[in-house]
């Protein structure tokens, strides 16, 4: 069954690293019609919100502090049938990263980040 495309509606998980950029990103995400925004900044915190509440979909920063990744947060959410925008500031031919996984380079403009959105749920919930 396809489910449209409604922000308001979903349960958003945005997981970036560094405060500024997260909350530029949480205004725009507002902008763009999400309600439902739970902005964390670890890979811990992340995995703590996915236990209370699988999101509908997620935004992810590649790289987090100490080195870490959420390449193994976005394999466990795509296995869980949750759509996956990861946010970087490589390209993605570079990054080990699933086909369905959308990437969007960094710095991330308001439509491109609309759009990398509406993608990755198009590409989990198509007829």
């Amino acid at each position: 069954m396809t489910q449209r495309w409604t922000p308001s509606n979903l349960r958003l998980l945005y997981l970036e690293d560094e405060a500024i950029i997260a909350l530029e990103t949480v205004d725009t995400l507002f902008d763009l019609g999400f309600e439902q925004v739970e902005q964390v900044y670890t890979l811990e915190a992340a995995a703590e919100a996915v236990a209370r509440a699988k999101p509908d979909i997620a935004l992810l920063d590649v790289n987090l502090s100490h080195g870490r990744t959420s390449f193994e947060l976005s394999e466990k959410l795509l296995a869980d049938g949750v759509p996956v925008v990861m946010a970087t500031g490589y390209s993605r031919s570079n990054l080990p990263v699933h086909p369905d996984v959308a990437v969007i380079e960094k710095p991330i403009t308001p439509t491109q980040l609309d759009e990398a959105l509406r993608q990755a749920w198009a590409s989990r919930h198509a007829g």
